[in-house]
């Protein structure tokens, strides 16, 4: 159900087309949350049907025409009960790489070294791209400061992701 309330704030702020909320969504909400294309588009579909949101459709001639969607009242109303009445849930963490590193004991210490050298890696090129987001939303005349707050998460979490993984390795070459 979250999903629901992370699309009806993104299209809050101004109107977009589905391409737009997959795009916003991917850049801004990567470090806590993740969707499919299509779980996307998917929820879109019942968000208008459920009378939260609705589109207008944009004719154009040398390209597929797009569904630009906004809020209705009723998508603005629910989002705002949502984020003032509903109970936060702990934080869950889904990363396919911990689950990896349980196996670690089995692991020959030159594989292990290549993965962690492969999040590092990862974590450097999400890190550099958020912090040229952070610059471009600082820059930005009218500043959101949930983008604003968001970001800056990325960022602390992506540098504190990096810091474990050197620490890690560092720890694994010391005890094997």
């Amino acid at each position: 159900m979250s999903l629901r309330y992370a699309l009806l704030g993104i299209i809050l702020k101004k109107p977009v087309t589905g391409y737009d909320v997959v795009r916003i969504f991917k850049q801004q909400m990567i470090y806590f949350w993740s969707s499919t294309h299509s779980q996307i588009y998917t929820e879109l579909h019942k968000m208008e049907n459920d009378n939260l949101i609705d589109h207008e459709l944009v004719i154009q001639e040398t390209l597929p025409n797009k569904k630009v969607y906004s809020l209705t009242d009723t998508g603005k109303k629910d989002l705002i009960r949502w984020a003032i009445e509903e109970p936060l849930k702990p934080a869950k963490i889904k990363d396919n790489f911990l689950i990896k590193t349980t196996i670690f004991p089995f692991l020959p210490i030159v594989e292990i070294d290549k993965l962690l050298d492969e999040v590092i890696e990862r974590e450097d090129k999400i890190l550099s791209m958020t912090k040229k987001w952070q610059e471009h939303f600082n820059n930005q005349e009218e500043r959101d400061v949930g983008t604003i707050l968001t970001v800056e998460y990325g960022i602390r979490y992506s540098e504190m992701y990096l810091e474990w993984c050197k620490w890690a390795k560092q720890y694994i070459n010391e005890i094997k």
